[in-house]
């Protein structure tokens, strides 16, 4: 939404607006996020990654993992698993590199389970059209 549709809706000014949200955005009271046809950029395989780390290297292991350039998303967890790790890759073949090459390098490692994601509808709160496929 521009500034001027949003003053519109709220009585303000764009002006008004912008100030507004600009110091929301500072306080991080709001998170912007772009949300980007994977397939645009030459990504045709997405999963899911449930990891099990030895407790004493889960935090270094979470971080190795957050900088890979392919890891999109990678978080503590509690359950059957101790990481969820969501990767973007070009294909299948290169998913299983990530597999085999990089996740299967860590030393502290215990567990695997992979979810392939087939079809993405959702994400970043928006809903995507049917006809795009991942």
């Amino acid at each position: 939404m521009t500034y001027g549709e949003l003053a519109r809706r709220t009585g303000r000014t764009p002006r008004a607006v912008r100030s507004r949200l600009d110091a929301l955005v500072e306080a991080h009271g709001v998170r912007l996020a772009t949300e980007v046809d994977l397939a645009l950029l030459g990504v045709h395989a997405e999963a899911l990654l449930w990891i099990t780390a030895d407790p004493g290297a889960l935090e270094e292991t979470g971080q190795i993992l957050s900088r890979h350039p392919q890891v999109r998303f990678t978080a503590a967890t509690t359950g059957s698993s101790s990481l969820l790790v969501a990767v973007a890759a070009t294909d299948l073949s290169a998913l299983y590199v990530i597999l085999t090459g990089t996740v299967g390098a860590l030393p502290h490692i215990s567990g695997l389970e992979v979810t392939p994601i087939l079809s993405g509808v959702k994400r970043t709160g928006l809903v995507r059209p049917a006809s795009i496929s991942v």
